[in-house]
């Protein structure tokens, strides 16, 4: 593709609406037959021949920061290192989005940088597992490689938390960041998801405090999702959640229930549910119902703060519709916490 020769990193001093609008517009013109622009809630994705490049909005929120040409570097060198961790095949570099002598911008070659991409092998949407599973053309050997390749990613990565006394309070400020955004959409389900986990929390804290002790807790992908994980040979996971290490780390299972939440949301609880089995067997984890439920009840509860959230943001979508993914997540989270109260009273 394009020279990543640069000589230049000085930051021009409009990085805001019109500054994107006009990189976006160039970067637009070099998409040919068959070549796409897609724009996402905080990127801009240009699907240009074999070729995908992300380029970052100047947004702010939270802990994800892009609002300056040189933290957007550093994120991006940042998406590149750890979406290698699953999918070594597909990031292949930061690339420097550069102002020519002449002003037009260009990805890679001679100039002022005004911003930076990431440059990743071009995919086919169409084996991405949520694309393959809607058409019905997932086989048992494509979902046997993502859980040969999962169940090596856990089996290799460093514990993130071990110490005692660590996992439980902070899986229990998780629970009650996500409660104090759900009751907005529903304040009684609120309170009765958050009592149900409390009980259910308390009751697991020993079965934590082992998980952690034996290295269960990681530093994983950080949002495990059909859409992500690529089935065709070899498999591939993309697009992990790169801008806040702290969101990535949680047990191996936790992640795993993530991913059956997100295929029984597309109409494939079967898969998810074959997977998340497939997993934790190649990993030996003896993980029980009564956490596993709890971790799709604390993970459905996150999703639905995630989607209130969204619902307050204008710009994508209709406020109702996220709302009402919002309240079906809570249903999921509720649904589960039940089951794990009931297993803790009965067994």
């Amino acid at each position: 593709m394009c020279s990543a020769a640069h000589t230049s990193s000085i930051e021009r001093p409009s990085d805001g609406p019109a500054a994107l609008a006009e990189k976006v517009a160039q970067l637009r013109e070099l998409c040919g037959p068959g070549d796409e622009a897609i724009e996402t809630h905080f990127a801009w994705i240009f699907l240009i021949g074999d070729r995908a490049l992300k380029l970052r909005k100047p947004v702010h929120r939270g802990t994800m920061d892009y609002r300056s040409i040189d933290l957007r570097r550093v994120d991006s060198e940042e998406d590149v290192r750890l979406n290698r961790r699953l999918a070594p095949d597909v990031y292949l570099r930061t690339l420097p989005l550069v102002r020519r002598a002449d002003g037009r911008i260009t990805p890679g070659g001679i100039g002022e940088i005004v911003d930076w991409l990431v440059e990743m092998r071009r995919l086919d949407r169409r084996w991405f597992l949520d694309a393959a599973l809607e058409r019905g053309d997932v086989s048992e050997p494509m979902l046997a490689r993502v859980a040969d390749m999962l169940a090596a990613f856990y089996a290799s990565a460093p514990p993130a938390i071990s110490g005692p006394g660590e996992i439980g309070p902070r899986i229990a400020a998780q629970a009650t960041d996500n409660a104090r955004v759900i009751e907005t959409l529903d304040a009684p389900r609120a309170a009765l998801l958050a009592r149900l986990q409390r009980l259910a929390l308390a009751a697991l804290e020993p079965v934590l405090e082992a998980r952690a002790a034996g290295g269960c807790i990681v530093e994983g992908h950080g949002d495990l999702r059909p859409e992500h994980i690529l089935v065709s040979d070899p498999s591939a996971v993309i697009d992990c959640l790169e801008f806040d290490r702290d969101l990535r780390i949680m047990d191996r299972a936790e992640e795993l229930c993530v991913l059956e939440i997100e295929c029984a949301r597309i109409g494939h609880a079967a898969t998810g549910t074959w997977l998340l089995g497939a997993c934790l067997a190649r990993l030996r984890d003896q993980a029980t119902a009564a956490l596993l439920d709890f971790y799709r009840s604390h993970r459905a509860a996150h999703r639905a703060k995630l989607n209130a959230w969204r619902s307050a943001e204008p710009d994508d979508g209709s406020p109702q519709d996220w709302r009402s993914r919002a309240a079906g997540y809570l249903d999921s989270a509720l649904e589960s916490a039940r089951r794990a109260s009931r297993q803790r009273r009965f067994g």
